[in-house]
């Protein structure tokens, strides 16, 4: 399993979006009100990256 690390937390209304490093990238979760965690599956090359799918989740729910 690859160590992960926290790099970025961002805080929207009603949501928090977290950017993870592991080894071979970065990855975003996304937690709603209702504490559920979510996750796109995909990694990205850069947290940038990863922090814009997170916005673009968020903004469509």
């Amino acid at each position: 399993m690859d160590a992960t690390q926290v790099v970025q937390v961002s805080a929207r209304v009603g949501w928090i979006i977290e950017i993870s490093q592991q080894d071979d990238g970065y990855r975003c979760w996304v937690i709603n009100r209702d504490l559920d965690v979510l996750s796109d599956g995909y990694v990205y090359a850069t947290s940038s990256a990863a922090l814009a799918a997170g916005r673009l989740f968020v903004e469509r729910n």
